[in-house]
Parts: structure tokens; C-alpha cells; sequence
């Protein structure tokens, strides 16, 4: 199980793991050891390669000995640079008493110069100098070393843990920070690499099994989606109907959003519900009928720019007071207006099944936001990030710069599932749970693909499956499609609209 931590958590991991007899020397020599297998693939082989190994005075610097041990060992040409000083911490100064006959080591702060020639000069740079022990700013030295680094070496550049000049609580990084073709982090994902402008800064991201057993985190941020989440699919039974799979309404659409009627129907049918009925203005019926015949449709009224009026209010009211559906999405498209706040709102008080509330329904309720606090049953919310700024009255700044305590936050406080949208969608559940979705490209930055994963998300609740796991599922199905999709029509080319025809496909891997 990968997780995100805060460095709190980190360590309280570490010291469970002392406590059952892996000691902290035992899981710096792991590291290094994982870490070192890492390299040497990135390197095709640590032969006659020529290696920098950055190191500081903590333990991070300790991970960067062990490296430096092992590829000299395996026959690279390797420089151990302490940027300030030798190891303090007692992990580090242990290694490097056990392996400093071995190794070639050099003093930044003494032989500038030399180091310079190096680094411009050498196959790889290992960046050992901070790891979580960061934050504020750099100095003016290392701030120089790193600017050097980034602008004029070629060399694969990799850093352990997270990037030097990274705060790995916040996110924030420093000027000058170390720029890594790829961060390989020890155990775990720690809490600030999700937050931007970090995440932005790590580069490629790896996790690296360093020995400590699962039972020692104790206490955690998120756990990352991989592929078991695939086990949530809902199975088909061999005697089943149409039923048996779910019956959702969606409530969207309009004269101006045509296409997020269709895409989110399209997804929600492509996802599996056995029935999806689509309240819509007419306009949009007349515009998409013949393209999802498989959809029941129910007309609504519209004003005259062909968004929902108040008697398309009294219509859903009668639907609703049936009692068949198992799901309701409302807000792809509708418009965001008086007439979709008490659509919405009417909808959030009276249904009697989880409801999916996406885009305008948002919107369209951000000025009445407590309105959830009165809800009948479960609600999932699909906010990106600027509609959970309307949503919160929170600057899009702030949001970013710590998702996934956003997200919680907000799930905790209103009790609904909360999916904070955008690289790395955060899931989080009313009770603390939370997931970081790990697949999806920039070949989803198109208007549309958030329509085409609210149907996904209601077709799977729909279905029988959770509200918090089918948003986790959609999520990580969704960016799934995104990665097959690109590797067919490109980033450029591939459209929101081909993503509900690729989920047979996968549903079937």
C-alpha cells in the first residue's frame, strides 16, 4: 500500500520500525541500496560511468553515502561532495565511518571549482543534501551550486526523498531549489510532493520500498490508487436485467452545453448502469436523442435561452416522488442560474439515493453552500479547483498549495464525499479517508472531461458501489483511459468524447 505522510507520520513510521528491531541503520542501508538499483537502471549500468553524489549533514546525507558506496562498488567513478560539511546526524556519521576508506570525497565549500568541473563534466547527480529536513530558503552558496546544476549540467539529475529547497509539510519551494529529472521517495510520498509548485518541481516520481512494514504507519494523509482499486468494478451476473445494474438520473444540460448531457450519459451508460434516464430542455433532447438512443429521456421546460425554468422543477418533483432511481447526477451543463440553485437544492434535500453533484450544480449552490448540511442521503461533490474556491471561499493558491487538506477539510465539514479535481485528484470521505488518484495526463485538460467522469462516478454509484469507492474508481478509471487514449490518438488529438468508448475495453482487461 503506497501512502502520503506528513513528516510527523514519517517519523513515528521509522520509530515503530526501530521498535520491532529494523533500526534506523538498517532502513538508511536499505535506501541506499534501492535507491542505488534505481540509478543504475537510469543509467544503463554504473560501469565507468562518472557519479556526483551530493550529500548534507543529516540523514538524507547518510542515504547519499550508501549510494556512493554501492555504484563505486559496481565500478562507477564516484565523488561524494558534502556541500557544507560532514555528516552530524548519528545514522550518517555511523555510514560514513563504514564506508569512508571506500570512497572519493571532495568539500564544496572549499574547492568550488573543482566540484563546478565535475558536475558539468559527470553521467549523474545524486541530490542528498536536504531531504525532509528542509525549509525556508537557501543559503547563497547552495543557492548558487543548484542554479549552476540546473542550467548548465546535462547529467541525469535524482533526488532523494524530495528535492533540495522542497518543503516536504508545504510544498513550498525555495528559490534556487534542486530541479531532479526524478525523485525517488523513501517508504513513502510525503505530504508537500503533492502540492504545488512542488509537485511540479520533483519531476518523475519513484517509490522505494525501504523495509518498513505497512503496521508502522500508524497514521497517514492518503493512500495512493493502483490497480487494485480495479477490484471495485461491480460484477455481472450471469442472470441479472436491466435493474439489476442501477437506474440513475441525470439532470443536465442546456441549450449552450449541449455536449455535457451527452458526454456525462454516454460515460454513465459506457460505465455499466442498466438504466439512465436524462432530464433535459428539449433543445438538448431534439440535439442528442439519435446519438444515445439507449438513454430514457425526460423533457423539461426552458426559458427562452434554453436553460431550465421553474416547471421543469414541478416536473423532476413528480419524478422524484417515484422512488426509482439509485442515483441522481445534477449539474453538467444546467446552467448556473436561480432556476438550477433550487433545481439543485430541491434535489440535495428530497432524494432518496446518493447524489452526484458536479459543475453548475456547484456553482449554482456555492452561495448556499450549507445547503448540503440538509441532505437526505450521501452526496458526492466533483469540484476542480476553481469551483471549490467558490465553493470554500478559499484562493486557488491556498487550495493548491495543500489539496489534499482541502479536500478533507471539506469532507469532514459538510459530511460529503468531496473529488477536488486536476493533476493528482484528491478523493477524500466524510471520515477522514482519503486517496490520491495517480493516473491521468494533459490530454484531459479539454472542456468536457469533467462531464465524461461525473457520469462515470454516478454509473458506479448507480450500480451498488459506494459513494467514496466509486469516486476513487472513476477517478483512477478515468485517467486510465487518458493513458490508453494517448498512446492512440496523442495528447493533442485524443477528446473527452473518446473516453466513454474506450471503457468497454478496460472494463474487460
Amino acid at each position: 500500500m503506497n501512502l502520503t505522510v506528513t513528516n510527523e507520520q514519517m517519523k513515528a513510521a521509522e520509530e515503530n520500525a526501530d521498535r520491532m528491531g529494523i533500526s534506523y541503520l538498517d532502513l538508511m542501508q536499505n535506501a541506499g541500496r534501492v535507491c542505488f538499483e534505481t540509478i543504475s537502471r537510469m543509467i544503463s549500468s554504473p560501469e565507468e560511468k562518472s557519479v556526483v553524489v551530493l550529500c548534507g549533514r543529516g540523514n538524507n546525507g547518510g542515504d547519499g553515502i550508501v549510494i556512493a558506496d554501492l555504484l563505486t562498488k559496481a565500478g562507477a567513478d564516484v565523488i561524494v561532495v558534502f556541500v557544507s560539511d560532514l555528516p552530524k546526524s548519528e545514522c550518517a556519521r555511523k555510514c560514513y565511518s563504514m564506508y569512508e576508506t571506500d570512497l572519493r570525497v571532495g568539500m564544496y565549500v572549499h574547492n568550488r571549482e573543482a566540484v563546478m568541473m565535475a558536475l558539468e563534466s559527470c553521467d549523474a547527480i545524486v541530490d542528498c543534501v536536504f531531504g525532509t529536513g528542509f525549509s525556508g530558503e537557501l543559503e547563497a552558496g547552495l543557492r548558487e551550486l543548484f542554479t549552476f546544476i540546473n542550467d548548465r549540467c546535462r547529467a541525469v539529475k535524482i533526488s532523494i526523498d524530495i528535492p533540495s529547497g522542497c518543503d516536504s509539510g508545504t510544498g513550498a519551494v525555495a528559490q534556487g531549489a534542486f530541479r531532479p529529472d526524478v525523485t525517488i521517495a523513501l517508504a513513502a510520498m510525503k505530504k508537500g510532493m503533492y502540492s504545488h509548485p512542488c509537485f511540479e518541481r520533483c519531476g518523475r516520481i519513484l517509490i522505494a520500498d525501504i523495509g518498513i512494514p505497512s503496521e508502522c504507519f500508524t497514521g497517514f494523509e492518503a493512500v495512493l490508487t493502483d490497480s487494485r482499486v480495479l477490484d471495485l468494478i461491480p460484477d455481472r451476473k450471469p442472470v441479472s436485467h436491466k435493474g439489476t445494474y442501477g437506474k440513475l438520473l441525470n439532470i443536465s444540460g442546456s441549450a449552450h452545453y449541449t455536449g455535457a448531457a451527452m458526454l456525462s450519459t454516454d460515460a454513465a451508460l459506457r460505465m455499466g448502469v442498466g438504466l439512465c434516464t436524462l432530464a433535459t430542455p428539449v433543445r438538448v433532447i431534439n440535439a442528442i436523442a439519435t446519438a444515445i438512443p439507449e438513454a430514457i429521456y425526460i423533457p423539461l421546460e426552458h426559458d427562452y435561452d434554453g436553460y431550465i425554468n421553474e416547471k421543469s422543477i414541478e416536473i423532476i418533483e413528480k419524478d422524484l416522488s417515484k422512488n426509482r432511481y439509485s442515483a441522481i447526477l445534477i449539474g453538467c451543463g444546467l446552467g448556473n442560474n436561480q432556476t438550477a440553485a433550487e433545481m439543485t437544492e430541491y434535489v440535495i434535500k428530497n432524494a432518496d439515493c446518493p447524489v452526484i453533484i458536479d459543475a453548475d450544480g456547484l456553482n449554482s449552490i456555492s452561495r448556499n453552500i450549507n445547503i448540503l448540511k440538509e441532505r437526505k442521503r450521501d452526496i458526492i461533490v466533483t469540484p476542480h479547483p476553481a469551483e471549490f474556491s467558490r465553493m470554500t471561499h478559499i484562493s486557488l493558491r491556498d487550495i493548491q498549495n495543500d489539496r489534499i487538506s482541502s479536500a478533507k477539510s471539506f469532507a469532514a465539514e459538510y459530511g460529503v464525499t468531496t473529488v477536488l479535481k486536476g493533476v493528482n485528484t484528491v478523493i477524500a470521505s466524510p471520515n477522514g479517508e482519503a486517496f490520491i488518484n495517480t493516473t491521468g495526463n494533459a490530454g484531459l485538460a479539454k472542456a468536457g472531461s469533467g462531464d465524461v467522469l461525473a457520469g462515470m462516478i454516478s454509473s458506479l454509484t448507480a450500480q451498488g458501489t459506494q459513494p467514496f469507492y466509486a469516486a476513487v474508481l472513476g477517478a483512477y478509471m478515468h485517467g486510465l483511459a487518458s493513458k490508453k487514449l494517448s498512446e492512440k490518438k496523442t495528447l493533442y488529438g485524443m477528446l473527452p468524447r473518446d473516453i466513454p468508448g474506450i471503457l468497454p475495453e478496460l472494463l474487460n482487461d
